[in-house]
C-alpha cells in the first residue's frame, strides 16, 4: 500500500519536476557551454572536457554524463555517443546541440572552436529569451494588481448585495471561490513568466545566510509552539498574524540584505576575474602572485572576500580550499560557477588571461540581465505591499461597517413595540443578516489568502533565495494583523460618534 501511494505521488510530481528542469535548461546550458569553451581553450584533451562537463552541478550535465558512460562502458567514440544521447534527448535545445557536436567531431573541427561558437550563440539566445520573459513579466505584474483588485471587488459586491436582497449562501461562497481562484491564477502567471535561474548558493555560505539559517532553527519551533498556544487560547486572528510577523520579519530582513549584497557582488565578479587574468597574462606570473599585485580599489563589494582569499593563499592553505571559502563568503551561485570555470581552466594548464576573460563574459552577461530584472521586480514588490494594505483595509473596514450597521438595525427592530396590523421595521429594510454573517465569516480566510499571495508573487518575480519570502510575509502579515485588530473598533466608533 505504501509503495502504491509512493508511486502515485511520483506520477503526480514527475511532470512538475520535468517542467522545472526544462525551465532551468536555458540558464544551465549557457553555463555548460561557457565552462566547456573555457577549459577547451586551454588545449585540454577531449576526454577530460567531457569528464569535467559530466560533473557540473546543473541539469545539462546529465546528458554529458550519459555521453561519458556510453564512451567508457559501451566503448563508443565521443561522436557516436553524442549522436546516441542527442537522438534520445527530450529537450530540443540539447538534442540540436549534441547532434551538431557529433557532426563537428566527425568532421575533425577542434572542440575549442566549436564550443566557443556555441557558447556565443547560446549567450545571444539566452539574452533574447530573458528579455522576452522580462517583457512578459512586466505585463503580468501589472495584470496581477488588476486581478487582485477584481477579486476584492467581487467580495465587496457580494457584501453590498446582501443589503439589497436575500442572496443564497451558495452564491456567496461562489463569489469567495472566484476571488480565491483569481488570486491563485495571478500568482501562477507570475511564476510561469518569470525567468528561471539560480542566484544564491544551495547551501548557507555568506554571513547573512548562516545567520538566517540559525534564526530559522530557533524561530520554527517557537512559531509552532506559539501558534498552538494562541489556538488553544482562542486568540484573535489579528494578534496571531502580528505575532507571526514579529517572528519571521527578522529573518526576512537578513535575507533581503543578503540579496542586495549578492547582487552587488555579482556585478563585480566579472571585473575581478578579468583583471586577475589580465595581470597574470601581463606579468607572466601565477594567480597567487597576481592577487598581491591587484588593485583592490577597483572593486568595492568584493573587497573583503578578496582580501580574505589573498590572506589565506599567503598563509599556505590549499588553493582549492581558499577559492571555495571565497565562494562561500560571496554566497553567490554566479560567483561559484564563474570562479569554478576560471580555476579549473588554470588548474588544467590553460591561460589565465584567456580563462579570466571568458569567465568574466559569462559573469557580466548574467549580472547585466539580472540588473534589468531588478528594475521590474523591485517596484513590483513595493506595489504589492501598498496594494495589500489598501485591499485589506478596504475589505475589513467595509465588512465591519456593514455588520455594525446591520446590528444596529437588528437591535432597533427588536426594540420596536409590535403593534397589531402595523408594518415592522423589517418591511422597510432588505438586510439579509444570515448572508452578511456568512460573508463576514469568509473575510478572515480571504485576508489570509491575500496575505500569502501578496508575499509569494514579489518573491517569484524577484528570484533568488526562497527565504526572502519571509520579508514579504512579515510585512503582509503585519498589515493584515493591524487591520483586523484596529478596524473593527474604528467601525464601531464611527457609529457611536454618529449617535452622539
Amino acid at each position: 500500500m505504501f509503495e502504491s501511494l509512493t508511486n502515485k505521488l511520483k506520477a503526480v510530481f514527475e511532470p512538475l519536476r520535468k517542467n522545472q528542469r526544462r525551465n532551468m535548461m536555458s540558464f544551465d546550458l549557457l553555463y555548460q557551454l561557457s565552462y566547456m569553451s573555457v577549459i577547451a581553450a586551454g588545449g585540454v584533451p577531449r576526454a577530460q572536457i567531457f569528464e569535467r562537463a559530466a560533473k557540473l552541478p546543473c541539469t545539462a550535465a546529465d546528458y554529458f554524463n550519459r555521453i561519458e558512460l556510453a564512451s567508457k562502458r559501451l566503448k563508443y567514440d565521443y561522436a557516436q555517443a553524442c549522436r546516441l544521447v542527442g537522438e534520445s534527448a527530450e529537450e530540443e535545445s540539447i538534442k540540436a546541440l549534441l547532434l551538431r557536436f557529433s557532426a563537428s567531431l566527425i568532421s575533425g573541427e577542434p572542440e575549442a572552436e566549436f564550443l566557443a561558437r556555441e557558447a556565443e550563440a547560446q549567450a545571444d539566445n539566452y539574452d533574447n529569451e530573458y528579455g522576452r520573459n522580462l517583457e512578459a513579466m512586466k505585463m503580468w505584474t501589472d495584470a496581477y494588481v488588476s486581478l487582485i483588485l477584481s477579486a476584492v471587488l467581487v467580495i465587496i459586491i457580494g457584501i453590498v448585495s446582501t443589503m439589497i436582497w436575500k442572496i443564497e449562501t451558495s452564491l456567496i461562497i461562489a463569489m469567495a471561490f472566484i476571488s480565491i481562484m483569481t488570486t491563485a491564477t495571478g500568482v501562477w502567471l507570475i511564476y510561469v513568466v518569470s525567468p528561471k535561474e539560480t542566484m544564491v548558493l544551495s547551501w548557507a555560505g555568506s554571513r547573512e545566510q548562516l545567520m538566517a539559517q540559525r534564526l530559522l532553527k530557533f524561530t520554527l519551533p517557537l512559531a509552532v509552539i506559539g501558534g498552538l498556544t494562541l489556538l488553544i487560547l482562542k486568540a484573535d486572528l489579528g494578534w496571531v498574524l502580528i505575532a507571526a510577523a514579529v517572528l519571521v520579519l527578522p529573518i526576512g530582513v537578513v535575507m533581503t540584505r543578503d540579496d542586495q549584497k549578492v547582487t552587488s557582488r555579482d556585478g563585480e565578479v566579472g571585473t575581478f576575474l578579468r583583471s586577475l587574468g589580465g595581470v597574470c597574462a601581463a606579468l607572466g606570473t601565477t594567480v597567487n602572485s597576481a592577487l598581491n599585485r591587484l588593485d583592490l580599489d577597483s572593486i568595492n563589494n568584493l573587497r573583503s572576500p578578496v582580501k580574505g582569499l589573498r590572506t589565506r593563499l599567503v598563509a599556505g592553505i590549499k588553493s582549492r580550499m581558499c577559492w571555495s571559502r571565497f565562494i562561500d563568503e560571496t554566497g553567490s551561485e554566479l560567483t561559484n560557477r564563474s570562479v569554478g570555470m576560471f580555476y579549473d581552466a588554470i588548474d588544467m594548464g590553460g591561460s589565465a588571461g584567456q580563462a579570466g576573460y571568458q569567465a568574466s563574459l559569462f559573469a557580466s552577461k548574467i549580472a547585466l540581465l539580472r540588473a534589468r530584472r531588478k528594475t521590474v521586480s523591485g517596484p513590483f514588490r513595493w506595489l504589492c505591499l501598498a496594494m495589500h494594505g489598501s485591499v485589506v483595509v478596504l475589505l475589513v473596514f467595509v465588512s465591519e461597517v456593514i455588520m455594525s450597521f446591520a446590528g444596529m438595525v437588528s437591535q432597533a427592530q427588536e426594540a420596536m413595540p409590535r403593534v397589531s396590523g402595523a408594518p415592522s421595521v423589517a418591511a422597510f429594510t432588505s438586510f439579509n443578516l444570515s448572508g452578511l454573517e456568512v460573508m463576514h465569516s469568509l473575510v478572515l480566510p480571504l485576508v489570509l489568502i491575500f496575505t500569502i499571495a501578496n508575499a509569494i508573487a514579489p518573491m517569484l518575480a524577484d528570484g533568488g533565495s526562497k527565504k526572502k519570502i519571509l520579508f514579504n510575509l512579515g510585512m503582509t502579515a503585519a498589515i493584515s494583523g493591524f487591520s483586523l485588530v484596529a478596524l473593527p473598533g474604528l467601525a464601531q466608533a464611527l457609529f457611536l460618534s454618529t449617535d452622539m
